[in-house]
């Protein structure tokens, strides 16, 4: 059946025994394929790096809010060209909201996050250290294992202040998550970084270890 149809189907909308409308969850069905089809073909058209490539992040575009979910990748920084400097790697990605960062550590596991606010922002409330960012903000794990772990706020009202804590950084850190511990913590070098359990996110570590060396980070805009 192709996608023409599904105006049809929408007026037709016939109701099944308990009041479900068997055509509009047809509808869904091939609109969610329609998207899925969509992402596949930027994925395939896209000039990719490590990231996207070899670890096929196909997973975490099924992930991205709906109105990312078409957008083009774009590689903002990466290790293997731009070095290991987090200077570096705010300079480049500022003034692009959301980004994409993907880690892979020296133990070959992958990881990262989805940050809906631009990094410029960490410069806009004071010359302290504060946490910026919306609950779409969400972590990630790709390798061994796919997992998501989104924001505690989306399923419980009745969190403490420390979950609302999503991205924050200065020249010497960045940080995703907080609250007795930090989901993603990457130093100034990109080189000795921790992965915690955290309120934000109610997460597992992301690396088997804690304490990770990066072997490969990248960060990606969506435009």
């Amino acid at each position: 059946m192709s996608l023409a149809c599904m105006g049809w189907l929408k007026k037709k909308c016939r109701k099944g025994k308990k009041g479900e409308c068997r055509d509009c969850e047809m509808v869904q069905q091939l609109s969610l394929s329609h998207r899925l089809k969509e992402r596949d073909i930027i994925l395939r058209n896209s000039h990719l790096k490590f990231g996207f490539k070899d670890c096929r992040l196909y997973a975490v575009w099924t992930w991205l809010p709906n109105r990312f979910s078409v957008c083009q990748p774009e590689l903002l920084y990466t290790t293997e060209e731009h070095g290991t400097s987090l200077v570096t790697l705010y300079q480049r990605v500022e003034n692009h909201q959301p980004t994409v960062i993907v880690i892979k550590t020296t133990n070959d596991e992958i990881f990262g996050a989805f940050c809906s606010a631009d990094w410029s922002d960490r410069r806009q409330k004071s010359s302290l250290l504060s946490y910026f960012g919306t609950g779409e903000t969400f972590i990630f794990t790709l390798y061994p294992i796919k997992q998501k772990y989104e924001w505690v706020g989306l399923k419980d009202e009745n969190i403490p202040n420390t979950a609302n804590m999503f991205q924050a950084g200065d020249n010497s850190i960045l940080t995703i998550g907080g609250g007795h511990g930090e989901a993603i913590f990457l130093d100034e070098n990109l080189l000795h970084c921790r992965s915690e359990k955290c309120d934000t996110f109610n997460n597992e570590p992301l690396s088997q270890s804690e304490d990770f060396k990066c072997k490969v980070v990248e960060v990606y805009g969506l435009s």
